[in-house]
């Protein structure tokens, strides 16, 4: 070879990994995305050594193999992100899930109201007293109040047997009534 010959260059070789091969030479294909998922998706028990060929067996990645991927792909906060999510759609579930039983419970209440005013006005001795008749509006009253959030009397409607009955409450209690009663009715007609 003469000075002014280059020197015939010499291709490295890639270095091959040593993991699985196929038939063919190649490194296997997994499914990487049904690992993820199962992953994301998975509770604390799905880790990422649980999803590797160690625990798992042939067929499935390495340890090595499936941290890098799950660096590569931030696994962990994909998951995070995933168990957000499923928390705030239960959360948004259970409010709207009191929320109906709020709006039915306020009807049931209302309904209570309105047939004891309309029982009273066709009022038969022999079916209700005036007193039951009272109590039951007082009742469907106090659901609804209880169904829309706002405050519960102190004293239980159900104690009371007679008119006799309201001599037996304070005055600081009877003030509260009558109170709560002019809130009532001025929140009604707003």
């Amino acid at each position: 070879m003469s000075k002014r010959d280059p020197k015939p260059k010499t291709i490295p070789k890639k270095k091959s990994g040593g993991g699985a091969r196929s038939a063919a030479g190649r490194p296997p294909a997994y499914n990487w995305t049904a690992i993820r998922r199962e992953y994301i998706r998975g509770d604390d028990t799905v880790t990422l050594d649980a999803l590797s060929a160690e625990s798992r067996g042939i067929g499935w990645p390495s340890l090595s193999q499936v941290k890098r991927r799950s660096s590569d792909e931030d696994w962990t906060d994909l998951r995070a992100q995933f168990r957000a999510q499923a928390a705030a759609a239960a959360r948004t579930l259970d409010l709207e899930t009191v929320e109906e039983v709020r709006v039915r419970q306020a009807k049931i209440g209302k309904g209570m109201q309105t047939l004891a005013v309309r029982a009273m006005a066709h009022q038969n001795p022999q079916e209700m007293s005036p007193f039951e008749l009272a109590r039951l509006a007082t009742a469907g009253a106090q659901l609804e109040r209880q169904a829309r959030g706002m405050e519960e009397f102190t004293v239980r409607v159900e104690d009371l047997r007679s008119p006799a009955d309201l001599k037996n409450l304070s005055t600081d209690q009877l003030m509260e009534l009558l109170e709560r009663r002019r809130q009532a009715r001025g929140a009604a007609k707003a």
